[in-house]
């Protein structure tokens, strides 16, 4: 798009909508603030309140309703325009501030569209950039197709300026513009069934736990009642005991299947990754949709897991991670919950050239790793022995068992299948017990290499070494100490006699 198309140059506010959206991110900070203050309010409203309980409650009204104000007039005082190769950003009510943000340090765009963007017809243009912890700009409400052209606008400039500083001339710009997108995959309705099924449902189970017992004992301390005590007394499957306990479970296992199955289709809903010459394009979500982008150049590292049920359906978790700025965020990488070997090979293949030819030479962990670290199964079993001699219980017997029969099992596996592939260009892992996980990264695009080692390792000649990419590290533990040292002295000989750029 050309630079006189743009709608940009002249400072604007964004849509209308923004309004109603400010208000409802308000009203939404209100409520996860103060609702157990709401709750005490609605249901001990027929009680007589004293006049600190009044002042209080009329001292938050009328905080809420001057924040409400000041949400309104930060619509009208935020202005944002596109000035020769950068982002401008002016907002503020009381402080102004001014932002710019040069195109260059832009790391990429996100175009999101929750319901209520659906509701008012606009979308939320998401900035990041290098050398934040964060996101440094929002706009919250835009048209799609003005989110759309400054989007590609910003790209164009930065593939423009990339090509100027490598030296080569219009032709070449004209031959690395993206062609048509071709897509990759598209996962129906029924593929989220089945990847939902494959999901990590104990990890729902906990948090649906930690929600439920957060609630009560917030309530109970509100309203000065032992609502779990009433609670016990009143539902007979809540009592301490064998089949209490198995109903529970049971209950929290199938509500936490259902959770995560929902979950896994609304945020995957209509899921289409697409490939283009120069990058991937993926957009999500029922009720939250997504489009994220990424550039082939920015790839620092490509990782794919399964589990048990996940290898019975021949899938795989695939997450592409590109350079990112500040700590490692899950938000800014693509992933995708459910694809075949074949086309994670076609993903894996598109974004490394030569990976496919790559000769690759592996190397195991030494079996000390066992040694070490079956000792901290020992320190369980030890307290539950010893509750259980003191106390006569002989049911302490299985977990003092359990604890070392069970870890040194999982710790011996672990060991056993611990991979280390290392070719002239490429650095790949794998590991797991139950499921696998394999990292490919391109060796020269490594920042870092840091070799570590314990006391214990020190007496056996072994190390553990960490490489660093600016999208994540890997992480080798219990290498020989020489191999660790070759390791470390080749990935940094690649990285410095390697002239391409790392992003």
């Amino acid at each position: 798009m050309k630079r006189s198309e743009l709608n940009f140059l002249e400072p604007r506010r964004q849509a209308q909508a923004a309004i109603a959206i400010f208000i409802y991110k308000f009203v939404v900070r209100i409520l996860r603030a103060a609702w157990p203050i709401l709750l005490v309010f609605l249901f001990r409203s027929n009680k007589e309140q004293s006049n600190t309980e009044l002042l209080m409650n009329a001292t938050v009204l009328i905080g809420g309703l001057f924040s409400l104000g000041v949400s309104v007039v930060a619509y009208f005082r935020y202005f944002f325009h596109l000035e020769e190769d950068q982002l401008v950003i002016q907002k503020g009510v009381f402080n102004r501030s001014l932002t710019k943000l040069p195109f260059e340090r832009i790391q990429n765009l996100y175009i999101e569209q929750n319901v209520l963007h659906r509701l008012l017809g606009v979308v939320s243009l998401r900035v990041d950039s290098a050398g934040s912890s964060g996101h440094e700009v929002t706009i919250d409400a835009l048209e799609r197709e003005d989110a759309e052209a400054m989007r590609s606008y910003v790209l164009e400039q930065k593939r423009e300026e990339a090509q100027e500083r490598s030296g080569l001339g219009p032709e070449a710009s004209e031959r690395s513009a993206p062609l048509a997108q071709s897509i990759v995959l598209r996962l129906t309705f029924e593929d989220l069934l089945r990847i939902g099924v494959t999901q990590n449902h104990l990890a729902t189970a906990g948090v649906i736990v930690g929600t439920v017992f957060g609630f009560l004992f917030t309530v109970a301390g509100a309203f000065e009642q032992d609502l779990v005590k009433t609670l016990i007394e009143r539902w007979p499957m809540l009592q301490p005991g064998f089949w209490g306990f198995l109903i529970l479970a049971t209950l929290l296992f199938v509500v936490a299947f259902f959770l995560t199955l929902i979950r896994t289709v609304t945020q995957h809903y209509d899921l289409q990754f697409f490939e283009s010459r120069d990058g991937f394009q993926l957009k999500a979500g029922l009720f939250n949709r997504r489009e994220a982008s990424m550039q082939k150049r920015k790839i620092q590292l490509i990782r794919w897991t399964d589990n048990p049920l996940r290898r019975l359906l021949g899938l795989f978790r695939v997450s592409i991670h590109q350079a990112i700025s500040g700590s490692e965020r899950a938000a800014e990488q693509i992933s995708i919950p459910g694809c075949k070997q074949a086309q994670v090979n076609d993903v894996v293949h598109s974004s490394f050239e030569g990976s496919a030819e790559a000769e690759f030479r592996g190397h195991c962990i030494s079996k000390a790793y066992f040694i070490w670290y079956i000792r901290f199964m020992l320190l369980p079993a030890v307290v539950f022995g010893a509750l259980g001699y003191l106390l006569q219980e002989p049911r302490f017997a299985l977990p003092a068992v359990g604890f070392p029969v069970l870890g040194g099992l999982y710790l011996w596996a672990y060991q056993q299948r611990f991979r280390l592939w290392l070719s002239p260009e490429y650095l790949k892992t794998s590991e797991g017990v139950l499921g696998r996980t394999v990292t490919l990264l391109p060796v020269y695009k490594v920042q870092s290499v840091r070799i570590r080692q314990s006391f214990f390792q020190r007496r056996r000649a072994l190390a553990s070494v960490e490489l660093y990419t600016a999208g994540g590290s890997v992480r080798v533990p219990f290498l020989p100490l020489d191999l660790a040292r070759a390791l470390q002295d080749y990935v940094l000989y690649r990285v410095e006699s390697r002239r391409e750029d790392w992003m």
